[in-house]
């Protein structure tokens, strides 16, 4: 047949012709979908769960699978008599309105001075904690070490933990794991602040599903077990990553031969006596997220921070003076608390502003979304907020106190 004799063929005869090739096309579509799908499964089997799961949600309940995290609830805390009637000063009112604030408590000199929650939410709302949780690892590290089951915190990690990464990982000192300094090669991304700007790590799991972080977030540390190292040069420079976090907490199971969500019931959170929590698994039959996503009350939180500012009581006090003032960062110059140090999983800064009343060092938990536990043992103050977005650290302090403490 000739071109001009196809050309006049009519379009009846030409469609069947059109269809076969547009078939053929949509099956070759779907066959290479099937075959990507399958191969981004076979990698990354968690990523159905990851789907579902999303990225962890900032209230309880949440998608996922939970420890239960045992508490007594049995510290009733005394409240002064305006607590719930005190306002917020204007400065604190516009803070909390503008980064969408969901609860704001004060606790000074042995009283809940003031709590303030966001409209349609109530004190026993649960929230994820994030990254705050690092600080409780931090503290049950130094614990582990004061009931002997960690020799010295300059013990190399490999003399307690067996079969994670190489031999210069397993040569890595516990302190430096302790201090984000151990030079473990984790991700490309080293330029992280310690005052919450920018994305944190546990927010590489949104942006690559693929990456270290996600797989570490959804199967846990065993799954990069043997891919864990260690360059030379970059131990003992900071470098904020959740797999720090990760391993102390492998760490801690393997001391004390428990459960993380049991050890921090035992040591802290009964202690404390805060309520029951829940906090997120890696998955069914797997560890807790050592480094994210306790799921508590505000006021619980004011507990921890009483218990950590005063050393869990006088009668049985939770570390050693020497170093609970340690964890607290009170051995640290006033110009590394003033640079915005990074302790021993805990962040310190200092209060210097021209004019305020509250003047100081201060310690502080700190989560992705701007949840703060604020610590001034000098002052008794505890200063708990929770909310959406990142609140300004010092404006947000000084704020707090010059609401129970209003100016002349």
């Amino acid at each position: 047949m000739t071109e001009s004799e196809f050309g006049n063929q009519p379009e009846s005869r030409l469609m069947p012709r059109r269809y076969k090739w547009i078939g053929r096309f949509i099956l070759f579509s779907i066959l290479v979908g099937a075959a990507v799908t399958a191969g981004a499964v076979s990698y990354t089997p968690y990523l159905p769960r990851l789907l579902t799961e999303r990225y962890p949600e900032p209230r309880w309940p949440a998608a996922g699978t939970f420890a239960t995290v045992e508490g007594t609830n049995s510290v009733s805390l005394k409240r002064d008599a305006n607590s719930r009637s005190r306002r917020l000063d204007a400065t604190a009112r516009r803070l909390f309105s503008d980064k969408a604030g969901r609860a704001l408590l004060i606790y000074q000199d042995g009283k809940l001075k003031l709590e303030h929650y966001a409209n349609g939410i109530e004190p026993d709302a649960r929230f994820n904690s994030y990254s705050m949780v690092k600080s409780l690892i931090g503290a049950l590290v130094l614990r582990a070490h004061v009931d002997g089951r960690i020799a010295d915190l300059n013990d190399p990690v490999g003399a307690y933990l067996h079969g994670l990464g190489d031999d210069k990982f397993g040569r890595t000192p516990i302190l430096s794991f302790l201090r984000m300094r151990s030079g473990v090669i984790f991700d490309a991304d080293d330029a992280k602040t310690t005052v919450g700007q920018g994305a944190k790590d546990i927010e590489k799991m949104r942006m690559n599903p693929f990456g270290p972080m996600a797989r570490l977030h959804m199967l846990g540390l065993g799954d990069l077990a043997g891919r864990l190292r260690v360059e030379a040069g970059a131990r003992g420079r900071y470098n904020y990553q959740n797999v720090n976090t990760s391993v102390l907490g492998r760490l801690l199971e393997e001391v004390y031969g428990q459960p993380l969500e049991w050890i921090l019931s035992e040591k802290v959170w009964k202690p404390a006596g805060a309520a029951t929590a829940y906090w997120r698994r890696h998955g069914e039959e797997l560890p807790v997220t050592a480094y994210c996503c306790l799921y508590a009350t505000p006021m619980d939180w004011v507990r921890i921070g009483i218990f950590l500012i005063s050393n869990g009581g006088k009668e049985r006090p939770f570390l050693p003076e020497k170093l609970w003032k340690r964890f607290l960062g009170q051995n640290l110059t006033y110009d590394d608390v003033r640079k915005g140090r990074y302790g021993l999983h805990l962040y310190h800064n200092v209060l210097d502003r021209n004019g305020e009343a509250l003047q100081g060092p201060f310690s502080y938990m700190f989560g992705s979304r701007g949840q703060v536990v604020y610590l001034m043992p000098e002052k008794k103050l505890v200063v708990v907020r929770f909310g959406e977005q990142i609140q300004l650290f010092h404006s947000t302090l000084y704020s707090a106190w010059n609401s129970v403490h209003p100016k002349d």
